[in-house]
């Protein structure tokens, strides 16, 4: 990461992306017509033969682009070449598909300028295009508020979902059992504090990462999130959500998994998810192998409950098992030598 200097921006905005000219297009146009005009574009591209580049070309006279094409490597990879390139004072993370209202960078600027944070979350709203605009699929939808049973809401945070010490009051966390949850009571109480949210819209103080990088090991990168605002958290950093800061996520149904076939990337996505647990597990002191247990367990049979309704649970099913073992070869060979490949095990998994 570059030092900060007066002729850098205040804010970069990182966007990987991979074949997707429709709706990159579209991030580009809300980008123009942001009120806070202080940002650079930070675009690392990896090229599919399409339209992308052109039309980010296009964009380059109305704002300020670097592009950065990326030959090889997983989405991982295209957010530690962001790091390492962004200039501005604040980076924020924003999707290939993820629209930006006009005063979303306002937003952020804001919340970090009054309450000096470590990172800032922002509100994800799923939306189509309709005339040639971002439009909500419904007018209070929300990628990132949960919507649990009472039911469900009690028993999740008393056997599997409970905080890791200190988060308690924390929006979104990751629980003793190493899963990324949410506290659905303060899902409707304005900005609090939370472990960020969806790449699709965070950001983080820039001289907060330091040295950080993301292991390799990663291929769609999930929870990548948590595990970044987990280490600023551990620095003393506070983050926060604010709803305000919002962001139209374009459902198309596909992904910046890039070409990998589509039953594989679910397993792959859910093995993803399970590995968390044992990213941290040498570095978290209260993580808890009785959650990961009870967390597991409820997991296995929610997925053999609703094997007959979707076909998918048969998915995760096999990913549980799958993401347990390759982390617990991971685990011992840490203890033993350090030589174990993960990002080859996962690779596996989509042939």
């Amino acid at each position: 990461m570059s030092g900060e200097s007066e002729i850098y921006p205040i804010a970069s905005v990182l966007i990987p992306t991979y074949n997707r000219a429709e709706t990159i297009r579209y991030v580009l146009e809300g980008l123009k017509k942001q009120t806070f005009k202080d940002f650079e574009v930070l675009i690392v591209l990896k090229p599919s033969g399409d339209e992308t580049q052109k039309v980010i070309e296009k964009s380059k006279n109305s704002l300020s682009i670097i592009t950065i094409i990326q030959n090889q490597g997983c989405m991982i990879d295209a957010l530690n070449i962001g790091l390492e390139n962004a200039h501005g004072k604040f980076l924020t993370f924003l999707d290939d598909d993820a629209v930006p209202l006009q005063d979303w960078l306002e937003k952020i600027v804001e919340t970090y300028e009054s309450l000096k944070v470590g990172g800032v979350a922002g509100e994800v709203m799923p939306a189509w295009i309709l005339d040639g605009k971002p439009a909500p699929l419904q007018e209070s939808g929300s990628e990132i508020r949960p919507d649990y049973t009472q039911f469900m809401k009690n028993w999740r945070r008393k056997l599997w979902s409970k905080p890791l010490e200190g988060l308690e009051d924390y929006f979104i966390y990751i629980s003793k059992a190493g899963s990324v949850e949410r506290n659905v009571d303060l899902s409707n109480y304005g900005m609090v504090k939370s472990l960020l949210g969806m790449g699709a819209n965070m950001s983080v103080l820039t001289k907060a990462l330091g040295d950080f990088k993301f292991p390799s090991s990663w291929i769609l990168g999930l929870a990548y999130e948590q595990y970044m605002a987990w280490h600023l958290w551990k620095k003393g950093y506070s983050l926060v959500f604010n709803p305000k800061a919002k962001v139209h996520h374009l459902v198309h149904g596909q992904t910046l998994s890039r070409q990998i076939r589509d039953r594989r990337k679910n397993i792959l996505r859910y093995v993803e998810k399970q590995l968390l647990f044992y990213r941290l597990y040498t570095l978290e002191k209260h993580l808890s192998i009785k959650h990961r247990i009870c967390f597991n367990t409820f997991s296995l049979l929610s997925c053999l409950k609703n094997m007959s309704v979707d076909l998918r649970n048969l998915d995760a099913l096999s990913a549980i098992f799958l993401g347990d073992i390759i982390g617990l070869k991971y685990l011992i060979s840490r203890k033993i030598n350090g030589n174990y490949d993960l990002l080859h095990d996962l690779k596996t998994i989509i042939g």
